[in-house]
């Protein structure tokens, strides 16, 4: 249990000092448009009309890097092609101890599977749901349901060494909510009355200050783990 603790208050404090889940733009929002009113499938073939319209390529995204992650979604907004389909893919990439902040899904539950190295989440439900924690290793999967609180971390267990994972969501548009960003948005008073009007309450608007702006998906993660690592992989 302590090591948990210890887990989650790093991951607490990255909060502060990490980049966010990204935001997709629209590559193409008139083509978005279009697919979406479109009566009949065979409508929607016809307005993707070239065989590069069903294809994405995560690599070519500038989400995709190790330094420290990032989230690279094929979703309704970077490949229109997945509209009335009912999923988003993507692929994720956590270098030694990055993490992703805690975050939820507003529209969609979230089934991940690792692919390499080794990735351990946290993720609770709702008021009353217990904390649940698993550890990802290639070929195991984990499952967020919808509008679940969840994070992950590459751990770097063994050899801190870089993590992928893929991670399917149940909408296209599946939403990301980062808690952070959403929490520190609210008015002041709001937030004071909600921590009890406890005197950490005077330094929210530092905090909010902080917290970055969103970025590639990923952020450094626990300073236990960054400590750990701090020598380079133990083969």
């Amino acid at each position: 249990m302590l090591k948990i603790a210890s887990i989650v208050h790093g991951i607490c404090l990255s909060l502060l000092i990490g980049m966010v889940e990204g935001i997709d733009q629209a590559v193409n929002p008139t083509l978005v448009g279009r697919l979406k009113l479109s009566p009949t499938e065979l409508d929607k073939i016809k307005l993707l009309s070239q065989d590069s319209d069903w294809t994405f390529d995560y690599f070519a995204s500038d989400f995709h890097n190790y330094s420290p992650g990032g989230v690279v979604n094929a979703n309704a907004a970077t490949f229109p092609a997945t509209i009335g389909n009912g999923m988003t893919m993507s692929w994720l990439t956590l270098g030694p101890c990055a993490m992703l902040p805690p975050h939820y899904h507003p529209r969609a539950s979230n089934y991940v599977v690792a692919v390499e190295g080794t990735t351990e989440t946290f993720m609770t439900l709702e008021n009353g749901a217990r904390l649940v924690r698993t550890i990802l290793t290639p070929g195991k999967m984990t499952i967020f349901p919808t509008g679940s609180l969840h994070t992950m971390q590459n751990t770097g267990r063994f050899r801190c060494e870089n993590a992928t994972l893929v991670s399917a969501l149940s909408s296209e548009d599946a939403g990301t909510h980062n808690v952070a960003n959403g929490l520190f948005g609210l008015p002041s008073e709001i937030l004071a009355a909600a921590f009890g009007d406890s005197p950490v309450a005077t330094q929210f608007a530092a905090l909010a200050q902080n917290i970055p702006a969103v970025g590639t998906g990923a952020s450094e993660g626990s300073s236990e783990c960054m400590r750990r690592c701090e020598g380079g992989p133990s083969f």
